[in-house]
C-alpha cells in the first residue's frame, strides 16, 4: 500500500531502504520454486504456517513459489537472522574488549527482552537502525573505526531515517580522538604528522559519505522520476512546528510504561547505569582510596561510556517530541541492554563486600566472589528475564489474531484468485481494523484491501499499481495525498464489492440486538446484494478491557480460563 510519504510531490521515504529487501524477497521466492512439495510442507510447519479455516489445514493450497504468505514468513526469518548476527558480532566485542561478564549478562537480558522479540525480526527503519548501530559498535570496540563509521553512514543516508544521526555522533568522534587528536591534547604539540591522520579519517568518511548518497539518490531518482532527497524531506517535514503530531501524542508515561513492559526491571537498571558509573567516578576521587587503575582499565571504562552515550542522546531527542511511538525506541535496545549489565556489575560488587564483611571473608578471595556474583546475578537477572518470556508469550497467545485470520483468509481465497475474473480485482474488506492490516503479502492474485468507511478520519494509504511497477511513483497524483493527515475520500469502497470482511467482533455482539455492532457487522447487514454472509473463520484476540491487569500483560497459565476474555477476530465471506 502506498502511503502519503511515497508520492513524489512530497518523497520522504528512499526506495533505497526497500530495494535489498526487495532482491532478498525475489532470491526466497526463486529457491522455495525449487524446494521439493514435501520440504516446502515441513518448513510452513516449522514457521507455524497453519490455517482453521474451512478444510484447508495448511497454506500449501498453491504452489510454493506462489504462497506468499510463506514468502513473507521466510523473509522474516531471514530478517531476524540478519538481527542475530549483528547481536552476536555485538556480545563477541563486549567479550573481548570489556569483560567477558559483562558479555553474558548483555546477553541474556537481549536475548529474554519482551522489545527485542518484535523489533528483531520488523521490517521497520528502527530496526535496521538497531541493527546497524549493533554492527558499528562492534567494529568500533574492535578497532575497526572506518568500518565503524561506514555503518553509521548507511544508516543514516540510506536508510531514510536521518534523525539516527545523534547515535553515531560519539561513533565519529572516538574515531577522530584516536586516531590523533588524543594524543594532540594530550601533548598539548600540534604537528602535521599528527593532524594528517585526522585529516585522512574526515575525508575517508565525506569520501563515503558521497558515494553512500550517490547510490541512494539514483535510486530515488529511478522511482521517483526526478532528483529528491527524502532525507532531507522527511528532516524538514519533522522539523516544522506539529508536524508529527499530526498522528498522535502521548505523554511520557508512554515510553515509561513501555520500556518497563519490554524489558521490566532491565530497563531501570539500564537507564541508571551511566548515572552510577560517574557517580562511582566521582566518590572514588573524592575518597581517600588510591587509584591505582592501569590503561587497560582506563580503556574499559571508556569504552563503556563510548556504548553507553548514544542511548541518551537518543533519549534526549525522542523523549521530549509530543509524537511517540514504541518503534522510536528500538535503536537503543542493546545499549540498554549493556547497561542493564554495567549495572549489574556494580550492584554485584557492592553485595559482594557486604556479605564478605558479614562473613568475615577475605576480598581476595577471588573464587567466592566469583561464585556470589553468580548466583546473585542469576537470582536477579532470571526473574527478568522470567517475566520478559512471559511477556513474549502474552503478545503471541493474546495478539497474533491478525496475523493468523489473514493466513485464514489466504487459504481460502488463494484457491480461486480473481473471482471477478482475470482482469478484474476481488476484495477483502476491512473498517476500523485496517491498522492492523499486515502485509500485502497475504492478498492472493487479484485480491485488493478494500477500506469502508469507519470512525477513523485520517489519511488512508491507496495500492500502488500492480506489481509496485515504478511507474505509479511517478505520477504526482493531485488531490489523492495530502501532508496534513487529512481524511481521503476516495478511498472507500461500497460493501457490494467486498468478497470478504475482516471485523473485531466483541463476545456476543453477534447476536444481541441491543448491543452496538461493529462497523463491518452494521455494513454487512445493510448489504443490498442479493447474497449474505457467513463467518468462515474466528481467532482469539485479547478484550483489554474485561482482562485484569497482570493476564493482560503477562501470560500466566494458571487461573487463564477464568480470567482471560477475548474477542472475536473474525473473517466473513460472501455466500
Amino acid at each position: 500500500m502506498q502511503t502519503w510519504e511515497y508520492a513524489p510531490q512530497y518523497a520522504l521515504r528512499t526506495y533505497a531502504y526497500l530495494l535489498p529487501v526487495a532482491g532478498v524477497a525475489k532470491l526466497i521466492q526463486f529457491l522455495l520454486a525449487y524446494l521439493p512439495p514435501s520440504l516446502v510442507q515441513q518448513l510452513a510447519t516449522l514457521l507455524v504456517l497453519q490455517s482453521t479455516a474451512g478444510d484447508n489445514n495448511s497454506l500449501l493450497m498453491t504452489a510454493a513459489v506462489d504462497n506468499k504468505p510463506l514468502l513473507f514468513a521466510v523473509l522474516r526469518s531471514f530478517l531476524a537472522l540478519v538481527s542475530c548476527y549483528s547481536e552476536l558480532s555485538f556480545l563477541d566485542a563486549i567479550h573481548n574488549k570489556i569483560s567477558p561478564m559483562i558479555a553474558y549478562w548483555t546477553a541474556l537480558c537481549s536475548l529474554s527482552a519482551a522489545g527485542n522479540f518484535h523489533a528483531s525480526q520488523a521490517f521497520l527503519p528502527s530496526s535496521t537502525v538497531m541493527i546497524l548501530w549493533r554492527l558499528s559498535v562492534a567494529n568500533q570496540l574492535n578497532g575497526y573505526h572506518a568500518i565503524a563509521i561506514f555503518w553509521g553512514l548507511v544508516a543514516v543516508l540510506a536508510v531514510g531515517w536521518p534523525f539516527c544521526a545523534v547515535l553515531f555522533i560519539s561513533t565519529g568522534f572516538w574515531a577522530v580522538w584516536k586516531a590523533g587528536l588524543e594524543q594532540l591534547v594530550t601533548e598539548k604539540i600540534w604537528k602535521m604528522s599528527q593532524v594528517r591522520p585526522i585529516m585522512q579519517v574526515l575525508l575517508r568518511t565525506l569520501l563515503h559519505a558521497i558515494v553512500i548518497q550517490t547510490i541512494v539518490m539514483g535510486i530515488d531518482y529511478y522511482f521517483y522520476g526526478k532528483l529528491v532527497s527524502p532525507i532531507w524531506n522527511i528532516f524538514a517535514y519533522n522539523a516544522q512546528s506539529g508536524g508529527d503530531e499530526l498522528y498522535g501524542v502521548e505523554p511520557l508515561s508512554y515510553y515509561v510504561k513501555n520500556l518497563l513492559l519490554n524489558f521490566n526491571l532491565a530497563a531501570i537498571l539500564g537507564i541508571i547505569s551511566l548515572p552510577m558509573i560517574c557517580f562511582k567516578k566521582l566518590v572514588n576521587r573524592f575518597t581517600t582510596q588510591t587509584m591505582n587503575d592501569d590503561s587497560s582499565s582506563y580503556k574499559t571504562s571508556s569504552l563503556e561510556v563510548l556504548v553507553l552515550v548514544p542511548m541518551y542522546t537518543w533519549m534526549s531527542i525522542v523523549l521530549p517530541r509530543a509524537h511517540k511511538e514504541e518503534r522510536f525506541l528500538f535503536p537503543i535496545y542493546p545499549a540498554l541492554c549493556f547497561g542493564a549489565a554495567l549495572t549489574m556489575r556494580e550492584i554485584l560488587h557492592m553485595a559482594t563486600k557486604v556479605i564478605n564483611s558479614m562473613l568475615k571473608r577475605q576480598e581476595n578471595d577471588k573464587q567466592r566472589k566469583r561464585n556470589i556474583n553468580l548466583l546473585l546475578g542469576l537470582a536477579l537477572l532470571h526473574l527478568s528475564a522470567i517475566i520478559s518470556i512471559s511477556r513474549s508469550f502474552a503478545l503471541h497467545h493474546n495478539y497474533a489474531a491478525p496475523l493468523d485470520i489473514y493466513h485464514d483468509f489466504f487459504a481460502l481465497a488463494a484457491p480461486a484468485p480473481g473471482i471477478l475474473g482475470e482482469s478484474a480485482s476481488a476484495y477483502v474488506c476491512t473498517a476500523g481494523e485496517w491498522y492492523r492490516f499486515p502485509s500485502s503479502f497475504f492478498l492472493p492474485e487479484n485480491y485488493q484491501l478494500g477500506f469502508l468507511k469507519s470512525s477513523f478520519t485520517g489519511q488512508l494509504p491507496q495500492p500502488f499499481t500492480r506489481n509496485g511497477s515504478k511507474e505509479n511513483s511517478m505520477i504526482v497524483q493531485a488531490g489523492k495525498f495530502n501532508d496534513m493527515n487529512k481524511e481521503e475520500m476516495d478511498r472507500y469502497i461500497d460493501i457490494s464489492k467486498c468478497s470478504y470482511v475482516i471485523e473485531l467482533v466483541p463476545p456476543l455482539s453477534e447476536l444481541d440486538s441491543t448491543i452496538d455492532k461493529p462497523e463491518c457487522l452494521q455494513y454487512m447487514e445493510s448489504d443490498s446484494s442479493e447474497s449474505s454472509w457467513i463467518k468462515v473463520a474466528s481467532r482469539n484476540y485479547l478484550d483489554a478491557e474485561s482482562t485484569p491487569f497482570l493476564h493482560r500483560i503477562l501470560y500466566i497459565p494458571f487461573g487463564r480460563d477464568d480470567k482471560v476474555v477475548f474477542k472475536g477476530y473474525n473473517l466473513y465471506a460472501r455466500k
